[in-house]
């Protein structure tokens, strides 16, 4: 173990996660939120896993751990980490819609509780806006760069669409497509809702 390279990627990390938490660029997303979403894992990851932004599979434990141990196995390496591509997910919310954008406090407490209706909270989730993304893109282009790792999966055609156009490739968009980074080797998942943590195996035999 790199003990000089995990204590910098551990100071590189706080330091974007306070940014990210300090950030407003998306003021509507952020009214619904209770915390940005953050990467976790091993901090000297070989492998990371790409989400668009988190959702019910991401929320369990289990899942995360199955897949990432998959991900281990089969790409034989020690270490892998999971982040997002976008960090605070949106929300269709009634009372939260009613509120001026100019408002950037969030609604929740750090327990979800909305400060509203002072009930958990009920939104439901929708798909980030192009413009969310655009927003939140660097954030991922710096983690990777702060870990550069051997290996990149993007899960779901909207983050790789975006790694693509990030990276100047633009390659029609397939899945279980491999292409190659600055020493890092990146593969598209596409059909990321029927992916399940077995496939890793079918995936890890193309590189």
């Amino acid at each position: 173990m790199d003990v000089n390279r995990r204590e910098q990627n551990i100071k590189s990390i706080i330091k974007l996660e306070n940014r990210i938490i300090k950030c407003r660029r998306c003021p509507g997303p952020l009214k619904c939120i209770s915390k940005p979403a953050m990467g976790k894992g091993d901090l000297v990851p070989e492998a990371i896993i790409v989400f668009e932004c988190e959702n019910t599979n991401t929320r369990q434990l289990e899942w995360i751990v199955e897949l990432r141990n998959a991900v281990q196995k089969y790409f034989n390496v020690e270490a892998a980490y999971h982040t997002f591509m976008v960090r605070c997910q949106p929300k269709a919310c009634p009372l939260g819609d009613a509120i001026p954008c100019r408002i950037t406090n969030p609604l929740l407490g750090s327990n979800d509780i909305c400060r509203l209706s002072n009930q958990y909270c009920s939104g439901t989730p929708i798909k980030p806006t192009d413009e969310s993304v655009v927003n939140c893109l660097n954030y991922l282009i710096e983690e990777l760069d702060i870990f550069q790792p051997r290996y990149v999966l993007l899960f779901g055609k909207r983050v790789t669409e975006f790694i693509f156009r990030a990276y100047g490739i633009l390659e029609s968009i397939q899945d279980r497509l491999v292409f190659y980074h600055e020493g890092t080797t990146y593969l598209s998942i596409i059909n990321d809702q029927s992916f399940r943590a077995e496939d890793i195996k079918n995936l890890a035999a193309l590189v």
